[in-house]
């Protein structure tokens, strides 16, 4: 079975079964671009596709006809294919605009002026083309390879949207998923090492007007768009408008065909759900919405059409934290626009956090168009009380009344007396019933007098809650979430994320226990209790008055301590693998000591390294750059002088952007990208997203959703990082408990559970893995392999005859795949825990299964076995010892024609005869694999003699092993000279078209003719190959096809007459591959 029949062709009757028009090229190598609705294979656009779908879907007056002349139909083509002197990302983002509103001059029947140009009838999906084209040729001429051909690509009314790139486990690939995205890298010519090496591999205007990358080996399958690291490629599961569970027997990848590729729902994506954005700290990306968010979005619309008051189109979404809720909003939002019976809606997002404003603002800006931010209260009556269909952003405090007095029992708590509120409410602001209120968070304020103002002002909009952590239990009361806002709309929760790989787990550890901190933790409890309803500042003013923790989380001893511990957790945990800190204090004022206090044990650090025998100067450089920077909020104009100094510091250093950047050890224009330590009180704690982020120090009392929240800033997805870490300095344990206590009346509390664990639970899935790695083994008769592992045997002699049996049964494609993936499982949860001492026993087996993977690598030629998945820690520890053992990692298995290939291979062979015949073996494979295009008899009867070998000299190592060096002579010097009195590249022709057309033996009587015509080629071809853009140009290329078939025809012989048109192809395909060969005899 191949990936052509187990996968590629899967795919393509999926989508012939959902409407689509397909073209199925089988397998071989595509030679007449006719076929693929092109004239040339430089062409990337279908463009009689193109023209005949604008023709239909822009009608003019004149019943089956468009109103757009021939000019203007070439002039729109030429406004997508020419993008002048621009990067991929931005050509992409110009087309997507174009393919939303393209124009043209004029409309010639009516005399309008820059008519807008339909490219795609989004409203009517089945007025448009959708075209699929397997082994789509694309023609790269001077770049590495001479084109490059993905399996799948996916066409809309002519236009490119989807690559899907195929692949299936075999010899020399053990992860497929991994060779499809770094298939699709190359082909947008994105490889790193490529692109510094200055070379060309890819052809990117493919990719111009890509919607996004597909990858998929049948049972798994994942979508990402063009700026998507491999960590960011996603599973797609909702079948929207059908129930999800209606796909509960498909595999992954029919499950994204049916679920994604439909014709409404794709058109969908592309309209509404795909934006360019801008990260902290990094590149412009691309994002496609991921599936929760699609089916919410959706849910919300439908709400909206089928409810009949503001109760029944209101409800709750309840995402957990790193889900994309804001996204979310600019989906239901740009859909509602684009909608014919929904586009008048008003729109307004509540935001409760103003260090948060900036943010979603930006995120709102995505919906297109104008957003308008509410600037006071004054502003919220005049502007939001309009019938206009418009964008707005507003703070929830805007919904206070004038009257800001404490609330009596507050008052009477602090002794204090005011009088009896009055009779004030905050009234109606606009009654329509085509508002939509998207309020983000809302569990943070829908129980307060603000959430009573909201529903007051309007009282009549749909209101839709967006939450992580809704306030669900019964202890809650009216403040419950559904109770205030309708049932839930849509549920992804915290372990869908984190099974998906949208978030990661968290791992919970509590630090110290401080016993001053635990004595008061009764008066903190009923304290918190009494003023829950308060603001922070409020709070803090109280305590101050009062008495609290303050003066113990803001001594200046026990935070010189604690940071200590920081920075050697930070240090020994975090920072190998590159990643950053938060830290989350009392106060203002400790958040400033912290900083200090952090500075000081960073340099205590760099001291120690000095005062090494061999010190690590790469290390101590390392080290001297990392930073703590302190990110407060203003106290107003007679604030302490150290809140003023730390926030004009965070200002000249451009704190949070430079923190989200990795570090720039090497740039000294980069000198604050050195932050690896964000130091906090109250800001940054809810809706900071910086994937870079694996660490918070909390040492602050926090409580319920504020706890919840806080900790899963960590959770966010990063290549390298495994899980997220929140350190606990305060005692939350029993917060902590509170919290998940929320959800006890239901199965939501294991949710949260199952998400947030300690170091200790990654224990027994560290051990699990190992197991399943020594099973792998033991049940496939390798002995001995869990005391080799563990440095048990008795000496290196058992030690190689283990390696030897292990890396030999890996000669199995599917157990290959197997460790593969067992290995790189096994190395994550190590990773997550050392150096914690209970990682400590797995570090030699670590090393030793490094080592037998680097083996396998060699042996059988297999590029796609590495570590690229795992942390550094781990990485560093495999590569000392590879080094150690004079194996450099970097370095790629060497190949057959190497000089110094024989000698490499009796190193790894290490006097083992199977070992040696094994890797000839492979390396020989590889060899005719990756040249079989240029001599297919050659190679092929060079692959058969391999088989012959081996059938001959079963269990005989060490003739095999001779033999197959015997053989690795002949594939160096491969075709040294023609055969039968034919040159050497009539030889070539002769061969493949005898396999072609003759079966493999052309009978006696037709040898001369044969002979006669392959040398009459060869000149024809040698004449006319040398001009320049030869294989460029169709009309050249179809002539001298022309003039090949009339030979063939002309020697009478039947198996050429008869199938001239297959032999003609093929001649030319080998004709192209063989180029400079054709011309070297010529001097060209």
């Amino acid at each position: 079975m191949s990936e052509y029949t187990e996968v590629e062709q899967p795919f393509l009757q999926q989508l012939q079964e959902l409407g689509w028009n397909v073209i199925d090229q089988g397998q071989e190598i595509p030679s007449d671009p006719s076929k693929s609705l092109r004239g040339s294979f430089r062409q990337w656009l279908l463009p009689e596709v193109f023209n005949r779908a604008l023709a239909a879907i822009n009608p003019g007056q004149t019943a089956g006809k468009t109103w757009l002349t021939d000019k203007q139909l070439q002039d729109v083509q030429e406004q997508l294919l020419r993008q002048p002197n621009k990067t991929l990302m931005e050509a992409n983002e110009a087309i997507q605009k174009l393919l939303f509103k393209a124009q043209v001059d004029v409309n010639e029947e009516t005399g309008e002026q820059d008519p807008v140009v339909r490219l795609i009838d989004f409203a009517n999906p089945e007025n448009n083309h959708f075209w699929a084209i397997n082994q789509f040729r694309i023609d790269t001429p001077g770049a590495v390879k001479q084109f490059i051909i993905p399996d799948i690509v996916l066409f809309v009314n002519g236009i490119p949207l989807i690559v899907v790139e195929c692949k299936k486990g075999g010899p020399t690939c053990a992860n497929p998923m991994a060779e499809a995205y770094a298939q699709l890298q190359r082909y947008m010519n994105r490889r790193p090492q490529t692109l510094k090496d200055g070379l060309r591999e890819g052809e990117p205007r493919l990719f111009h007007s890509s919607l996004m990358l597909i990858r998929s080996c049948g049972l798994q399958a994942d979508y990402g768009t063009i700026t998507s690291g491999e960590e960011h490629f996603y599973p797609w599961k909702t079948q929207w408008p059908q129930a999800d569970s209606t796909a509960d027997n498909l595999n992954q990848q029919q499950q994204l065909i049916s679920g994604m590729l439909n014709k409404p729902n794709l058109l969908n994506i592309l309209r509404n759900c795909s934006v360019f954005m801008d990260t902290d700290g990094g590149p412009r990306i691309k994002v496609v919405s991921r599936y929760q968010q699609f089916r919410a979005a959706n849910k919300i619309l439908q709400k909206l059409r089928t409810g009949s008051n503001a109760e029944e189109k209101s409800g709750v979404v309840w995402h957990t934290q790193g889900s994309g809720k804001s996204l979310t909003m600019v989906f239901v939002a740009r859909m509602l626009r684009s909608s014919k019976d929904l586009h008048d809606y008003k729109v307004v997002l509540i935001n409760d956090r103003t260090d948060l404003e900036e943010q979603l603002t930006e995120t709102a800006a995505l919906i297109g168009g104008r957003v308008n931010v509410i600037e006071s209260r004054h502003a919220l009556r005049t502007e939001l009380s309009s019938d206009t269909s418009d964008i707005n952003m507003v703070m929830v405090h805007k919904f206070q009344l004038a009257d800001q007095s404490l609330p009596l029992a507050v008052a009477e708590a602090l002794g204090t007396y005011q009088a009896i509120p009055g009779k004030s409410t905050f009234g109606v602001v606009n009654d329509s019933d085509r508002i939509l209120l998207m309020i983000d968070e809302a569990h943070r304020t829908q129980g307060s007098d603000l959430g009573e103002n909201i529903f007051e002002a309007f009282p009549n909009a749909a209101r839709i809650a967006f939450t992580g952590t809704p306030l669900i239990t019964e202890r809650h009361g009216e403040k419950r979430t559904v109770k205030r806002f309708g049932e839930y709309i849509d549920k992804y929760k915290l372990m869908d994320a984190v099974e998906d790989g949208t978030t990661l787990q968290i791992l919970y550890e509590g630090r110290t226990a401080d016993t001053a901190l635990n004595e008061k933790h009764q008066f903190d409890t009923a304290f918190e209790n009494l003023f829950k309803d308060r603001t922070d500042e409020e709070l803090l003013a109280i305590k101050k008055k009062y008495g609290a923790t303050g003066d113990i989380l803001e001594a200046e001893k026990r935070i010189e301590s604690t940071a200590r511990d920081m920075v050697k957790h930070y240090l020994a945990h975090i920072f190998p693998n590159g990643f950053k800190a938060q830290v989350v204090c009392h106060s203002k004022l400790a958040a400033v000591r912290y900083q200090k206090a952090i500075h000081k044990a960073l340099a205590e650090q760099v001291e120690a390294l000095k005062a090494e025998a061999a010190p690590d100067q790469e290390q101590i450089g390392k080290l001297g750059f990392l930073k703590a920077a302190v990110v407060i909020s203003s106290d107003g104009t007679n604030e302490p002088a150290y809140v003023t100094e730390a926030r004009k510091q965070a200002r000249a250093w451009n704190a949070v952007d430079n923190f989200c950047k990795p570090f720039a050890f090497d740039d000294p224009e980069q000198p604050y990208s050195g932050i690896a330590f964000l130091v906090v009180c109250d800001m940054l704690l809810t809706g900071f997203d910086a994937p870079i982020e694996q660490v918070m120090y909390l040492d602050k009392k926090i409580r319920e959703h504020t706890l919840l929240q806080a900790i899963a800033r960590t959770n966010r997805v990063k290549k390298g990082k495994q899980r997220g870490y929140v350190v606990d300095y305060v005692g939350l344990t029993n917060n902590l408990t509170d919290a998940l206590q929320l959800y006890a009346a239901t199965d939501e509390q294991q949710e949260l559970v199952d998400g947030l664990k300690n170091i200790q639970s990654e224990v027994p899935v560290l051990q699990e893995r190992y197991q399943r790695i020594l099973t792998l083994f033991s049940q496939n008769k390798v002995a001995s392999v869990k005391e080799f592992l563990e440095g048990k045997l008795a000496d290196v002699k058992a030690d190689a005859a283990v390696v030897h049996a292990a890396v030999t049964l890996l000669k199995d494609e599917k157990l290959r795949a197997d460790f593969d993936v067992f290995l790189k499982k096994f190395l994550s949860s190590l990773d997550i825990i050392l150096p914690h001492v209970a990682g400590q026993p797995y570090r030699v087996p670590a090393k030793r299964l490094g080592y037998i993977q680097r083996v396998a690598k060699e042996r059988y030629k297999d590029s796609s076995l590495d570590l690229g998945d795992a942390g550094q820690k781990v990485r560093d520890l495999i590569n000392e010892h590879l080094i150690s053992l004079g194996i450099n990692p970097k370095v790629p298995p060497v190949e057959l024609l190497s000089e110094d290939f024989i000698e490499k291979l009796n190193q790894h062979a290490g006097g083992n005869s199977q070992a040696k015949a094994s890797e000839m073996e492979h390396a020989i494979r590889k060899h005719c694999t990756v040249h079989h295009d240029e001599d297919p008899a050659f190679y092929q009867s060079l692959s058969e003699k391999v088989e012959q070998l081996i059938d001959q000299y079963q269990e005989q190592w060490d003739i095999l092993a001779a033999e197959l060096e015997k053989l690795r002579t002949v594939a160096i010097q491969g075709r040294a000279q023609g055969e039968g009195g034919m040159s050497k590249e009539a030889t070539t022709f002769y061969e493949h078209i005898a396999n072609e057309a003759f079966g493999g033996t052309v009978p006696d009587d037709a040898r001369a003719k044969m002979k006669a015509l392959m040398e009459a080629v060869v000149e024809v071809l040698q004449q006319s190959i040398g001009s320049i853009d030869f294989w460029e140009n169709s009309d050249m290329q179809k002539q001298v096809r022309s003039e090949i078939k009339k030979a063939l025809t002309l020697t009478g012989l039947a198996e050429l007459k008869q199938n001239r048109e297959r032999v003609a192809v093929e001649i030319m395909k080998l004709a192209k591959n063989r180029h400079d060969e054709l011309l070297k005899g010529l001097g060209t």
